[in-house]
């Protein structure tokens, strides 16, 4: 459970910048076309630009809490006490400055940024088309009544959110496997991406570049139906709001 209570409390967060980011760049994006036909062509395009545009800020504001989780979740292979002192949040965080100055909070950053920036823009764009799919299916048309819109609409965004967490995460494990391999390494033992893979692969193969792919993939179908579950009824109470 090492290390739960801090992602707990910086997960809220770096959705809230995401999707804030999303939306405020979507919007940007529809007021440049000079028509509605034109906003309509391009609205896919749009989504998925959003979604890159939002995965790439968002990574520079979530990279040091990823590598403050992973240093709080991997201290047992290290040290469980640093200086007769139980590791926290707050002190990894000083220890990393300390040792490695402002740049040391950024180690990973490459894969980060390969695992969130077009995956994003696949994330949201996957999630909409999934929706839009399902809005329009045959059984979403038969069942949905005024007596249970919200049901639907609730299975709806589950599903869809899940299979945009699914698709978004298959593409990108050996990226956020590399990543977790390099903020886990406090000696700095690995110079980059490249150095990364070649050590792993010739000391475990190619398998250990796609170490706990089903975990990950697993951990998406609940997280991203619960996140878009979250996104879309605090925006429908803001709006009603």
């Amino acid at each position: 459970m090492g290390g739960m209570l801090f992602p707990l409390m910086s997960t809220g967060a770096i959705n809230s910048i995401l999707f804030g980011i999303y939306g405020n760049h979507l919007r940007q994006l529809r007021r440049v076309c000079h028509s509605d036909y034109q906003r309509e062509q391009l609205e896919y395009h749009n989504m998925f630009l959003a979604g890159s545009v939002a995965g790439f800020v968002q990574s520079f504001i979530a990279c040091p809490m990823e590598l403050i989780k992973v240093r709080l979740q991997t201290h047992c292979y290290y040290n469980d006490y640093i200086y007769g002192q139980r590791r926290t949040a707050f002190g990894t965080f000083k220890r990393i400055l300390k040792n490695d100055g402002i740049s040391g909070l950024y180690r990973g950053l490459l894969p980060m940024m390969c695992r969130d920036v077009l995956p994003y823009g696949i994330y949201m764009l996957v999630y909409r088309q999934a929706s839009h799919y399902m809005e329009s299916s045959d059984f979403v048309r038969k069942h949905r009544t005024p007596s249970n819109a919200i049901n639907i609409n609730l299975l709806i965004t589950t599903f869809a959110g899940a299979w945009a967490g699914v698709l978004s995460w298959v593409c990108v494990i050996p990226f956020d496997v590399v990543k977790t391999i390099m903020q886990a390494d406090e000696n700095h033992k690995f110079r980059g991406i490249m150095h990364c893979v070649l050590v792993n692969y010739r000391a475990y193969g190619w398998r250990s570049i796609f170490r706990g792919s089903w975990m990950l993939l697993a951990r998406a179908i609940p997280f991203n139906a619960a996140t878009f579950l979250g996104y879309e009824y605090s925006l429908e109470l803001c709006h009603n709001y």
